[in-house]
């Protein structure tokens, strides 16, 4: 490994334990996502929904426009978010370029979820979130207990038997977390898009991911002497600051950049320099170290698995084997969008390819973007056209086939 590798490295763990370690000072923020959506004249609800294990999760909605123009018939979207993101993700590009925004704008009841530890859902029954207690999940949580919870409010809510529903990277994770475990919850689901899906990593390219994932035992020593156990939360020191650096017209603005490049692949379609400080109004939302190190896991064992207890006892203790099962692809049986791009370097096209094909049991439809890199599916500029009109088509068209029967 080069020395500049090594040095890189040794700036991410810095950026981590420094935006951590300001965390015990949160000063309360405003609903940074309504405040987006009523910049546009738009109503913004927020609602709450408790799991199963006690976790208080805000879900954010875009009630449906009292049109006449309207249909009735229309079944609601549900949008997850991505690692590190929250509901602010659908709604930050603003009018014309966030998904959220054009599935209102075309008729349809959208709500927005906030996996547990975000900016938006940061409670719990009995625990708070400077007990260590609080932070003891990553991902496979939020797809067996978040997901489920948020799924049922807001069908009980509309009235509706079935949602149309779009995740974002870690947001098709947890849905094929839940339907591998919970395969009642298909029946659920109208359809759904998987923007830039993260399943199996064997050939993530990401330069620092991999790195961090390579050495995970040191990651982890380090985390256990800090005694940290959230990363990268929101505070109003790490918004400014995010703002100051990377605003279009400071010269930080290219590092800025470049250091989102070499995380999520450099795009042939570079971001509109005014899009960028608005992304980092809501994200960082802040992340247990669980979901970090089980992605971690997944890079390292090419496989899509439950959490890895690094212990052959433990494990036998949880899942009744030496090691973590994989996760039971087969079980979904769904009608699903794929969309993956050609410079995206945390979803490569043979991890997204060998996704398919697990997914035997659902009818899949598979699009690569050329050119465009994790995170363009949500702020690229050319994502209405090439992303969201094909999410609203599909919708449109399976609704208006129901209300037909």
């Amino acid at each position: 490994m080069s020395c500049g590798w090594v040095f890189y490295a040794e700036i991410v763990v810095v950026v981590v334990v420094v935006s951590v370690s300001v965390s015990g000072q949160r000063t309360p923020l405003i609903d940074s996502v309504c405040q987006v959506v009523q910049r546009q004249q738009l109503q913004c609800q927020v609602h709450r929904v408790e799991t199963a294990d006690g976790y208080r999760l805000s879900l954010h909605r875009i009630p449906a426009p009292q049109n006449r123009r309207c249909p009735q018939q229309l079944r609601p979207f549900l949008l997850m978010h991505g690692l590190l993101g929250s509901a602010g993700d659908f709604v930050s590009a603003g009018r014309g370029r966030s998904l959220a925004l054009e599935l209102h704008a075309r008729c349809f009841d959208v709500w927005l979820g906030n996996a547990r530890g975000t900016t938006h859902s940061r409670e719990h029954r009995t625990l708070r979130t400077s007990d260590a207690r609080f932070w003891q999940f990553s991902w496979h949580e939020i797809g067996i207990y978040d997901l489920p919870a948020i799924v049922d409010y807001v069908l009980a809510r509309t009235s509706r038997r079935q949602l149309h529903y779009v995740g974002h990277s870690q947001g098709t994770t947890v849905l094929l977390v839940l339907l591998s475990q919970r395969p009642e919850y298909n029946a659920r689901f109208a359809n759904a898009a998987l923007l830039a899906p993260v399943a199996f990593l064997q050939h993530l390219s990401s330069p620092p991911l991999r790195l961090l994932a390579s050495d995970s035992a040191m990651v982890t020593l380090l985390l256990n002497k800090l005694g940290l156990h959230e990363l990268l939360p929101a505070t109003a020191l790490t918004r400014v600051g995010g703002q100051f650096f990377c605003s279009a017209s400071r010269p930080t603005y290219a590092l800025c950049t470049l250091f989102t490049s070499l995380y999520v692949g450099f795009s042939d379609y570079p971001l509109d320099r005014s899009i960028l400080p608005r992304i980092l109004e809501t994200t960082p939302a802040g992340i247990s170290r669980g979901q970090l190190q089980h992605f971690g896991q997944l890079i390292n064992s090419g496989k899509f698995q439950q959490y890895d207890y690094r212990s052959p006892r433990l494990n036998r203790l949880r899942y009744g084997q030496a090691t973590p099962p994989s996760y039971q692809l087969a079980n979904v049986r769904l009608q699903l969008q794929i969309f993956h791009g050609s410079r995206d370097a945390l979803s490569s096209l043979a991890d997204v390819q060998r996704l398919v094909r697990e997914l035997r049991n659902s009818i899949t439809q598979m699009y690569q973007v050329p050119g465009y890199n994790h995170i363009d599916f949500m702020f690229g500029s050319s994502a209405p056209q090439v992303v969201f009109q094909r999410i609203i088509q599909q919708a449109w068209q399976l609704d208006v086939a129901l209300a037909a029967l």
